[in-house]
């Protein structure tokens, strides 16, 4: 699964490049972005007809959904997430990609649990691939929210964790951003583990358990 990451030590230069997105707002550097909290995530704007930057809270809450607070699911099985009923049309129509710098996995149980920072050799971003929908409540407030979608882990990362986030390749954004883009046998493969020798990872500090800490410490390595 994927339950924490970061998105530091990276540039709006560098978002704006990578997705190609005209206006990229400063983001300012995150450590610690927990379920229910505000992410950053790119999208194609159907009105303006260009990638934007849109602020999703994450935890996907279906437009279908009685009550906000019902459903927030934050991560979809990409066996599954054309199925099922929560999924079936974000997946069709409004994907996203959600950037990190790393993410934080735990291995081991109970208080033993140890948390481990996971990010690219290379120091560079990571393209989340994400759902997001719009609840609108009766008083014609608007919700936006997303889910982070995992798949079987790596090789790599079954050292840690049975399961992944799925981590697009830039050759592969236009397709998944496309929203007039919707035969679900070509968007299924896309729903991959990342290949090997990309990711490193190192143990980090249990501090990183609450979701209140967000400093540069989280992410050095325990000695």
């Amino acid at each position: 699964m994927c339950g924490r990451f970061t998105l530091a030590g990276i540039s709006t230069d560098q978002i704006r490049d990578l997705f190609l997105s005209e206006d990229v707002p400063e983001l300012g550097d995150r450590y610690n972005i927990a379920p229910g909290q505000p992410v950053a995530a790119v999208r194609f704007n159907r009105e303006t007809c260009k990638r934007e930057i849109a602020p999703l809270l994450w935890g996907l809450v279906p437009s279908w959904s009685r009550e906000p607070a019902g459903g927030r699911m934050i991560n979809a099985r990409a066996e599954t997430v054309h199925q099922k009923p929560a999924y079936r049309g974000p997946f069709r129509y409004r994907r996203c990609i959600i950037p990190a710098s790393g993410f934080y996995e735990w291995a081991g149980s109970g208080a033993e649990r140890q948390p481990f920072y996971i990010r690219r050799k290379d120091g560079g971003l990571l393209a989340f691939a994400g759902l997001w929908d719009r609840w609108t409540s009766p008083d014609g407030s608007e919700l936006e929210t997303c889910a982070i979608i995992t798949t079987e882990a790596s090789p790599f990362m079954q050292q840690l964790h049975d399961r992944m986030p799925v981590i697009l390749n830039p050759p592969d954004f236009d397709l998944w951003l496309d929203p007039e883009f919707t035969r679900v046998e070509a968007l299924l493969p896309l729903l991959r583990p990342l290949e090997e020798d990309v990711l490193e990872f190192w143990p980090v500090s249990r501090t990183v358990n609450s979701p209140a800490a967000d400093s540069a410490e989280l992410i050095v390595p325990l000695r």
